[in-house]
C-alpha cells in the first residue's frame, strides 16, 4: 500500500513543486492552503505523513501539530520552516513533530526526509503491533499460569513458556530525550526474575520512571511483574495521576493479588519534567534512589511509603527537587548493593555510591556508570552468585 501525504502550505507554489516531486517518487499526495482546509482533508482520510509549514495565514501549523498528535498519534508530521529561531523549532519537537525542514530546502533533502519519516514509521507501527501481540500472550499465558498455580500442578513447559515471556518483557531500548539519556540493566537469579523497571515517555517533556521488586524470583514473582507491567503502562498512557497517587492506585489495585498470594511489592516512582526541570519522586518501601550531583555531592531520593499488598488504604509522600543539569538519578534494587563475597560480606551502598563516583568523575554517562558499578560488585563477590534479581537504571540530565 502506497504512502498517503498531506502538504499544508499557504504558497500555492510550494505545494505544486512539493506534490509534483513526490508524485514523481510514487506517492499519493494531496494539498492543503491553510488549517482548516487541512483538517478536512484528515477527517476524509488516513495520511502516512503530513508536511506542514509553520507560518500560515489564520491558524498556524502548530495549532495543526497539536491537532494531529491529540487525534491521529499514528500519522507523523514533518514541519516545514523558514523560522529561524531555534524555541520554535524546539518547541514543534516537545510537541510531538517527528522531523523539520528549514526552508529553503532541495527537493533531495525534502525526499530523504520523506523517506526516513515513512521508515521510522514503518517500524514504529511494526514495533507497537510487536508489543500488543506480546501483550497479549503475556495476558493470556498469565491466566494459563494462574490456574496452574491454584491447582499445585505448574508443568516445566509452563515454566520455560513464563521465562521466555518474562524476558520478552526487559525494556531493551529506550529513547533519549532533549536533556534525558537512559541506561539500564537487568539480571535475573533464577529462571524468572521479580525485578521490573519501565520508563513512560509522556509528551510535553514528561518522562516517568519506575522501578520495582516483587518478593522472590519464582512463577508468582514473574506474574505480578507481567500485570504491573500492563497496569502502570494502562495508567501512564492514560492519566496524569501523580507520583504518589500512582502508588495509591496500584497498591487499591493489588492489594488482592497480593495478599493472596503472599507477596508484597517495593516500588520506586519518578517523574521528570525536562521543560520546568523539576524532579517528583513517591516510594513504596524500596531502596531510595540517588542523585549525583553535578558537584560530585550525593543525595538520596528518601520519601516516606509502605510497601505495596499490606494494607488496603496506604498514603504515600511525595516530594519535589529541582532536576539540575549535569546531575545523574541511579535507581536500583537491593540485587546490587546484598550481592555477597564468599565471606557473606554484603556489597553494601558506600561501594555501589563510590563506584558510580568514579564513574561520574570520567566519561560521566549513564551507561558507562551502570558499567562501572557492575564491575566493582563482580570483583567483590568474585564468583559467589547472586542471591537475588539486580536492576540498576541510570538518568542522565544535560
Amino acid at each position: 500500500m502506497r504512502a498517503t501525504i498531506l502538504v499544508v502550505d499557504d504558497s500555492k507554489s510550494m505545494r505544486r513543486i512539493i506534490v509534483d516531486s513526490l508524485k514523481d517518487e510514487g506517492y499519493e499526495c494531496r494539498s492543503a492552503e491553510d488549517v482548516d482546509t487541512a483538517l478536512i482533508a484528515l477527517d476524509g482520510c488516513e495520511f502516512s505523513l503530513v508536511l506542514c509549514d509553520i507560518e500560515m495565514p489564520g491558524r498556524n501549523g502548530i495549532f495543526l501539530l497539536n491537532e494531529i498528535r491529540t487525534t491521529r498519534p499514528d500519522t507523523y508530521v514533518v514541519m516545514l520552516t523558514g523560522v529561524t529561531d531555534p524555541e520554535t523549532v524546539m518547541h514543534c519537537i516537545h510537541l510531538g513533530a517527528n522531523d523539520y525542514l528549514m526552508k529553503p530546502f532541495t527537493l533531495e533533502r525534502l525526499l530523504l526526509t520523506v523517506r526516513n519519516s515513512l521508515r521510522q514509521r514503518k517500524l514504529y507501527l511494526e514495533h507497537r503491533s510487536y508489543q500488543e501481540t506480546l501483550e497479549q500472550k503475556v495476558l493470556e499465558q498469565t491466566e494459563q499460569i494462574r490456574a496452574s498455580l491454584l491447582e499445585k500442578a505448574l508443568i516445566t513447559k509452563e515454566m520455560e513458556i513464563a521465562g521466555a515471556i518474562h524476558a520478552a518483557l526487559v525494556l531493551r531500548f529506550i529513547p533519549s530525550t532533549p536533556r534525558l539519556s537512559f541506561a539500564a540493566h537487568y539480571l535475573s537469579a533464577g529462571p524468572l526474575g521479580g525485578d521490573y523497571f519501565d520508563i513512560f515517555h509522556r509528551g510535553d517533556g514528561l518522562v516517568d520512571v519506575v522501578v520495582a521488586d516483587v518478593a522472590g524470583h519464582n512463577i508468582g514473582s514473574a506474574l505480578i511483574v507481567a500485570q504491573l507491567r500492563g497496569a502502570l503502562r494502562v495508567q501512564a498512557s492514560a492519566s496524569r495521576l501523580g507520583c504518589a497517587e500512582m502508588l495509591k492506585l496500584i497498591n487499591e489495585s493489588f492489594y488482592e493479588d497480593l495478599t493472596g498470594a503472599e507477596l508484597f511489592v517495593s516500588m520506586l516512582y519518578l517523574r521528570l519534567d525536562e521543560v520546568s526541570m523539576q524532579l517528583q519522586y513517591a516510594c513504596a518501601g524500596h531502596n531510595p534512589g540517588v542523585m549525583l550531583r553535578a558537584d560530585g555531592s550525593v543525595l538520596e531520593l528518601d520519601a516516606e511509603g509502605m510497601i505495596i499488598g499490606v494494607a488496603r488504604e496506604v498514603e504515600f509522600e511525595e516530594k519535589a527537587l529541582p532536576l539540575e543539569a549535569g546531575s545523574r538519578l541511579v535507581l536500583y534494587t537491593d540485587g546490587i548493593v546484598e550481592a555477597e563475597n564468599g565471606a557473606g560480606e554484603l556489597f553494601g551502598l558506600a561501594r555501589f555510591v563510590s563506584s558510580l563516583n568514579e564513574a561520574r568523575e570520567g566519561e560521566g554517562e549513564p551507561g558507562a556508570l551502570i558499567e562501572a558499578a557492575l564491575s566493582s560488585m563482580k570483583r567483590f563477590t568474585s564468583a559467589v552468585p547472586l542471591k537475588d534479581d539486580l536492576t540498576v537504571v541510570v538518568v542522565g540530565v544535560s
